[in-house]
């Protein structure tokens, strides 16, 4: 948990979902990044062993992220995570529950 609590970390994960991405292109996703910040969240879970980092020979050169096995379980958690958030988002604009109609659920 305690990769998933850093910032911007979720957001990366979500966004290398379906593939490489360079620098730029998650930076563009990302929105309100700066450059320094999502490089020191890129290097930390690179050291983590979430994402992988190549280097292609462009010029000039660009570098691509993508999820490692590992990176696409936690994809496949902060998923399961974001379903359980809405279904509690909606629950909460639904009024809240009582007690007693809480406990009935069970």
């Amino acid at each position: 948990m305690r990769v998933l609590a850093g910032a911007w970390t979720a957001h990366v994960i979500w966004y290398l979902r379906e593939g490489e991405r360079c620098f730029t292109e998650l930076q563009l996703d990302i929105g309100k990044v700066s450059a320094k910040v999502l490089t020191n969240r890129l290097r930390a879970l690179e050291r983590e062993g979430i994402i992988a980092r190549s280097t292609r020979p462009t010029s000039p050169p660009t570098v691509w992220y993508g999820l490692t096995p590992v990176g696409q379980e936690l994809c496949s958690a902060l998923v399961n995570v974001i379903e359980v958030a809405q279904r509690l988002k909606k629950r909460e604009s639904d009024g809240p529950i009582s007690l007693a109609t809480s406990a009935s659920r069970s």
